[in-house]
């Protein structure tokens, strides 16, 4: 069962093929029930008119009789079997049918042995009287009309007896009409086929109903398997799906879900490819140089004065070279586990960043510079990843270095902005121009500033992605008195070991 319309036509099907089941032994058994009241009904009217009619003048019996019989088996339900018997003495009808066990043919015998026959309450609730409606029928009856099973024949047969005592001469008669059941059967199984036959033919005509409807309304799906499989032939990256105005609203919450994704893939197609080209462009560069510089090695040797800058311009190739592919595998890497991020844990964000610090003067690009720490006495505990916000912070304050003066300041704050533990590296070099502070969230990227050193531009998105992996948020300003740059990275709150502050302090490192 491949196909979609053949899962839901069975899907609906099966739930309509129980009912309909459920549907025709109710049916079934409302028949069963129907026709055996019905039957037994007939089987004690039938001997209650025998034996009206048995209970009349000898001279008019013989004709009242034969007349009553026919009745009985001119009817929808005819019922051939009767017998009427006074004693051992066969007075009518068939001899096989012979009176019950306990039938005491001695007048003044004691009745009634058995319960009249009972059946379901009518709507109208008729009173009756010893099992009879009409008050006429129940004289001279010492046994009311009963039913009993039994055997003749070989064949199981359901009998109706009655017991009266008979006018003209006061000796009870047995009355007896019988019905085989194995006719009742036949009869029902009539009825059972052509239900049976109903519904076999209302499942096949569902079936086809359900079917086309179930084609027709996945028409619109059908139409976009075939601008899929048609989008598939075609070169071109740039697809969307398109439905009438009149299609269901699952349809176009699909096309809608699948055009999001196709534009999604494009723009990392297009990224991934715009990458490339500018990584190839970035690497170009100091290979160039290291090519370069190798031939003014091989000319003039290690020794010589063009030898040693060559050595120098080298080994300043080779850092940025190393630099570079240290910022494209941490991007590659951001990359490929961007939903593969561990859960977020509470972390020291003072005990962070002043180990960054540390580390940071300690080199000596930065003996000339003024690098500052602002810091609460209690930690500031942020929610987030230890490691990634080292990486984050250290990617700000190398670019705070960087591109400051060559005797400039640097300032790390570790504060609460508005109730989030944030930080705050300031500088005082040239600054970014504000239409340059969107764009340097742009991968390779670089502002342009006169006598700027050289860089890849990867810094600050590599910061952006690490802030949106945590839930922090990163935005540049203008530094104090509109010189310089301060970035901010407000992180998630955690709960932390102390609220309250102290009074900041300045540790300044020349």
């Amino acid at each position: 069962m491949g196909s979609l319309r053949s899962r839901l036509t069975a899907a609906v099907m099966m739930p309509l093929l129980a009912l309909a089941m459920t549907f025709g032994g109710i049916t079934c058994w409302m028949i069963h029930t129907t026709v055996s009241t019905a039957s037994d009904r007939a089987l004690v009217g039938s001997v209650t008119i025998i034996g009206r009619a048995i209970d009349t003048r000898v001279s008019v019996r013989d004709q009242i009789l034969p007349l009553a019989v026919h009745l009985l088996q001119s009817r929808a339900t005819p019922v051939p079997h009767y017998s009427v018997h006074d004693g051992n003495r066969l007075v009518a009808g068939t001899p096989w049918l012979v009176p019950p066990d306990d039938y005491d043919p001695r007048p003044g015998a004691k009745m009634p042995h058995h319960a009249p026959a009972g059946f379901p309450s009518s709507y109208r609730n008729t009173r009756l009287v010893s099992g009879y409606v009409d008050a006429r029928d129940a004289e001279g009856v010492i046994q009311p009309a009963y039913l009993r099973d039994a055997v003749l024949e070989g064949r199981p047969v359901r009998i109706a007896t009655e017991i009266r005592v008979l006018q003209h001469s006061g000796r009870p008669v047995a009355i007896q009409v019988a019905d085989f059941l194995d006719d009742r059967t036949a009869y029902e199984q009539t009825y059972f086929l052509r239900v049976v036959g109903a519904g076999i033919l209302i499942v096949m005509i569902a079936v086809l109903l359900f079917y086309g409807a179930i084609t027709w309304g996945l028409r619109p799906f059908a139409s976009l398997t075939a601008q899929i499989e048609k989008a598939r032939k075609l070169t071109s990256s740039h697809f969307r799906l398109a439905l009438a105005g009149d299609a269901p609203k699952e349809a176009h919450l699909l096309v809608r879900a699948f055009n999001e994704l196709m534009m999604r893939t494009e723009r990392a197609v297009d990224s991934l490819s715009q990458f490339t080209a500018n990584a190839s462009h970035q690497l170009r560069t100091p290979l160039a140089i290291v090519r370069v510089h190798v031939d003014v090695l091989e000319r003039y040797g290690p020794s010589s004065p063009q030898g040693a800058v060559a050595l120098a311009d080298i080994g300043a190739a080779v850092t940025a070279l190393e630099r570079l592919l240290s910022q494209l595998i941490s991007l590659a890497r951001m990359d490929e586990q961007e939903h593969a991020i561990d859960p977020l844990e509470a972390f020291d964000l003072t005990g962070v960043t002043s180990n960054l610090v540390a580390t940071r003067v300690a080199q000596a690009d930065t003996a000339k510079m003024d690098i500052g720490f602002e810091a609460s006495g209690n930690p500031v505990m942020a929610l987030g990843h230890a490691v990634l916000a080292t990486e984050m912070i250290g990617n700000l304050l190398d670019n705070a270095i960087r591109y400051n003066r060559p005797e400039g300041a640097v300032t790390v704050r570790v504060l609460r902005r508005n109730g989030e533990p944030s930080i705050e590296i300031e500088d005082d070099g040239p600054g970014i121009a504000p239409d340059d502070r969107e764009k340097v969230w742009e991968r390779f990227y670089r502002a342009p500033t006169a006598d700027a050193p050289p860089g890849s531009g990867l810094g600050l998105p590599i910061v952006k992605a690490l802030g949106e992996r945590m839930g922090a948020r990163v935005t540049l300003a203008e530094g104090r008195d509109g010189r310089g740059v301060l970035a901010i990275v407000a992180f998630r709150r955690a709960e932390s070991r102390s609220d309250t502050f102290s009074d900041t302090y300045h540790a300044s490192i020349a």
